[in-house]
Order: C-alpha cells, then sequence, then structure tokens
C-alpha cells in the first residue's frame, strides 16, 4: 500500500468540515513532524502528532491532535498508533483557552460518552477517567 504523505492533504477547517459529535476515521499511523507553529521556551520547534481522517462525507483531510488526544486514543487502542488506523472516532468539541478558536476537537471511540464535568465514561470501566488517568 503506497505512503500517503500528510503534507499532500488538505488540512481541515475546524469551523467549517467538522461538527460535534461527526464520526471520522484515522486513514493512516500518523506522523511525529517539527512544528511549523510552535515553538520550544528555548526557540526549538516543537513536535506535533499529524494524521489523516476521513470525513463523513468521504474527504481525507490531516489535523494535528493534541498530546491529550494521543494518550486517549493511546488508552482505547494501544500505544502503538499502527492500530488506530481504521478506527472510527467521534469528534467532541472541547472548550480550550489554547486554541485559536477557543475551542478544539478531541477524538474518541464511538461509545465513549462524556458527563456534564468533562469526564469521559468508557464502557466496561466502573470509574469515569480524566486526564490525570492517562497513559505516560
Amino acid at each position: 500500500m503506497p505512503i500517503i504523505k500528510i503534507n499532500d492533504t488538505k488540512y481541515l477547517n475546524k469551523e467549517t468540515e467538522i461538527k460535534h459529535k461527526d464520526i471520522i476515521t484515522l486513514e493512516n499511523e500518523g506522523i511525529w513532524e517539527e512544528s511549523d507553529n510552535f515553538k520550544k521556551p528555548d526557540g526549538t520547534p516543537s513536535n506535533q502528532f499529524s494524521i489523516l481522517i476521513r470525513l463523513s462525507n468521504g474527504d481525507v483531510r490531516g489535523t494535528i491532535l493534541n498530546w491529550t488526544n494521543i494518550k486517549l486514543l493511546a488508552k482505547a487502542f494501544g500505544e502503538d498508533s499502527a492500530n488506530w488506523v481504521g478506527k472510527e472516532l467521534r469528534a467532541w468539541k472541547t472548550k480550550s483557552e489554547k486554541a485559536k478558536g477557543g475551542y478544539s476537537f478531541m477524538y474518541v471511540p464511538t461509545d465513549w460518552e462524556r458527563d456534564d464535568t468533562g469526564e469521559w465514561k468508557i464502557p466496561g470501566e466502573e470509574k469515569e477517567i480524566s486526564s490525570e488517568d492517562l497513559p505516560f
């Protein structure tokens, strides 16, 4: 199977191409790359995790996953992102003070829910999880 190059794919427009609770599919295992937008305090580029997703209309877009989202996916599917390919996820629009538009999307398995406090409810687990409960 040919390798899909992230840079050849249009990036996701979060304002127009995706909505709260849309279903997306992970198209590749993603890649770590240097960020063009974010730098560490010493001025060196930060790393970012870029991945391809298939939208519900069939279009493929590139997007960047934040660290919290990577930890959620690792909890759901394991730490090897090759195991994430083909997984269907639900997009949860979430407030974020760091994001340009004031929100970001979290992508989690379609059977996960969120309670009123923002904690994830995972089928088969007795307690809800917060970001402190995630691996790494």
